[in-house]
């Protein structure tokens, strides 16, 4: 899914700090496994740290790459990177992030949605389609409802080249119809037009994936709780006290 995963290189490398020891000043004594310098590993911290291994690595392996870590982050606090106020910033986007992750991940967790065999059958049908769009991009919400400032784009695509996004806002209009706005990260707010579909005469329909049922479910599963998401998400904004200076 989109909305979550732009994180995930910050997520990779501040997991290893966090595992290895580097915010958490809770050192268990007993039974120790490791000792690189004043930084005991006790057995029990170590086997916690196994369930992050990958597969690739062995035991043996796993507990050097341990200690080359341990090294490396004593080597850091030796030269106060740690206090350095880029590091305090990079940290606390980590955290930031985290918690908007954790927070992401739950909510679609709890997002329960259907599939009927209606919907599948239009997404087969559109398959052999190419669709002809009407974009229309706005500075902010208020200009979208206001139809003002507007910047227009025309799309003409077969169905199945389409963004994920796309295919599930193109299923959700009739011809002529316009779609929701949606803000749209940093291009500002997105309305669609579908201004008229037509059977493709540029591609051959592939009947693997027209014909893969379960494969389209779960697209459209993962289409529709998206827009949950993205409803949400809206709600929440709807209901907050936002002022920012003009």
């Amino acid at each position: 899914m989109k909305y979550l995963y732009y994180i995930a290189a910050i997520m990779l490398v501040f997991s290893g700090l966090a595992v290895y020891g580097l915010f958490d000043t809770r050192i268990e004594i007993s039974e120790p496994f490791i000792s690189v310098n004043d930084r005991i590993i006790s057995k029990a911290e170590f086997e916690k740290m196994s369930r992050r291994k990958p597969a690739y690595m062995s035991r043996e392996q796993f507990v050097e790459s341990v200690i080359d870590q341990q090294l490396m982050i004593q080597e850091a606090i030796r030269m106060d990177i740690h206090k350095e106020e880029s590091f305090r910033d990079t940290v606390e986007n980590f955290y930031e992030q985290s918690l908007i992750k954790i927070l992401l991940d739950r909510k679609l967790d709890s997002l329960k949605v259907d599939v009927t065999k209606k919907e599948i059958a239009r997404y087969q049908e559109y398959c052999g389609y190419k669709v002809f769009l009407t974009k229309y991009i706005y500075p902010d919400m208020e200009n979208a409802l206001n139809k003002t400032n507007e910047t227009v784009q025309k799309i003409a695509a077969d169905f199945t080249t389409l963004s994920d996004d796309l295919k599930f806002t193109v299923l959700d209009l009739k011809k002529n119809g316009y779609s929701q706005p949606v803000h749209k990260g940093m291009q500002g707010v997105v309305v669609y037009r579908l201004d008229d579909i037509k059977e493709s005469t540029s591609m051959e329909k592939d009947q693997s994936d027209i014909l893969d049922v379960q494969r389209i479910q779960r697209q459209l599963q993962d289409m529709k709780k998206e827009q949950l998401l993205e409803d949400w998400t809206r709600s929440i904004r709807q209901s907050a006290d936002i002022w920012r200076k003009k």
